[in-house]
């Protein structure tokens, strides 16, 4: 089916209870083994696309291998940008086909942090696009103290002042591009999400979706994540895969012969993501009532 929007995905997933996993993407690999989860588990899903893949390509080479695996697909898609950090960011995040952008200010002031998602704000909203705005601090790697949190009173300055249609907070949860047993446990402070999502009103994305126990996001979905942003997990699976096979073999391995298992190894990862969100079989709810919508 074609890209969806993700206005429509975040307003299924908040009246059902789940969230719909965003999956941070580098390469078609990832891409294809989001989606081809996504299949098997009859979810939703988004393809989170980070600034950085500019180091090697353009945004619009990696959207379009989403939106022909999208347009092939039986589950919904949707296609998202990834802590952009410049008006331009989005601007070209959203000619390469996103139907959401993230403008990352929370570490500035409140008032700068403002000024800068409502400039992409103004470009956006005459396109339907949504734009998801940061507040409070998630430093890489570490657990967030009180004081890290997102303040609800300034939150709800934020998405007033600036028109953000979602909100990216610190709630307790670990975010950046540490791994494995080297990633602090975290502890998500469902209330506050509670509060955040009734004061502000629009959905609540979570950033560092990695290591967190089931109970724990199950609790976040019921509280009002709609959105998750995966990264380190599911490369790390990758990655381990993939430095598997090329140790096992000589240099002159054909790359494609690494590529298929750690992909496969990373479909493994995200299916039982799904789950963790409540997501898993929720595709064909979500096509039913956008057709019911329709009519």
């Amino acid at each position: 089916m074609p890209l969806v929007s993700l206005q429509h995905l975040l307003t299924h997933a908040s009246d059902n209870k789940y969230a719909v996993g965003a999956f941070v993407s580098m390469n078609t690999e990832i891409i294809q083994a989001a989606i081809v989860a996504a299949e098997r588990k009859n979810s939703p899903v988004v393809i989170r696309i980070h600034p950085d893949v500019r180091e090697i390509t353009r945004f619009d080479t990696l959207t379009a291998v989403a939106k022909q695996l999208a347009a092939e697909a039986s589950v919904p898609v949707g296609i998202s940008l990834d802590h952009g950090e410049t008006l331009g960011d989005t601007i070209d995040a959203i000619r390469a086909g996103c139907t959401s952008v993230m403008l990352d200010a929370a570490e500035k002031p409140l008032e700068e942090n403002i000024r800068l998602v409502k400039e992409v704000v103004d470009a956006a909203r005459p396109l339907g696009i949504l734009v998801e705005a940061s507040i409070g601090h998630m430093e890489h790697g570490a657990i967030q103290t009180d004081d890290d949190l997102a303040d609800v009173a300034e939150a709800v300055k934020l998405v007033k002042e600036s028109g953000a249609t979602i909100l990216a907070p610190a709630i307790g949860n670990v975010h950046g591009s540490a791994h494995g047993e080297q990633k602090a446990t975290p502890k998500l402070n469902i209330e506050r999400i509670v509060e955040l999502r009734k004061a502000t009103g629009v959905p609540i994305c979570m950033h560092g979706g990695s290591g967190n126990p089931r109970d724990q996001m199950r609790a976040a979905t019921a509280a009002g994540v709609s959105l998750v942003i995966l990264f380190s997990d599911i490369i790390t699976a990758y990655n381990r895969e993939l430095k598997r096979v090329l140790t096992e073999n000589s240099i002159g391995i054909a790359i494609i012969d690494a590529l298929v298992p750690a992909q496969r190894a990373a479909e493994v990862v995200i299916e039982e993501k799904m789950e963790d969100l409540g997501s898993a079989g929720q595709g064909e709810a979500f096509m039913t009532w956008m057709r019911k919508t329709a009519a």
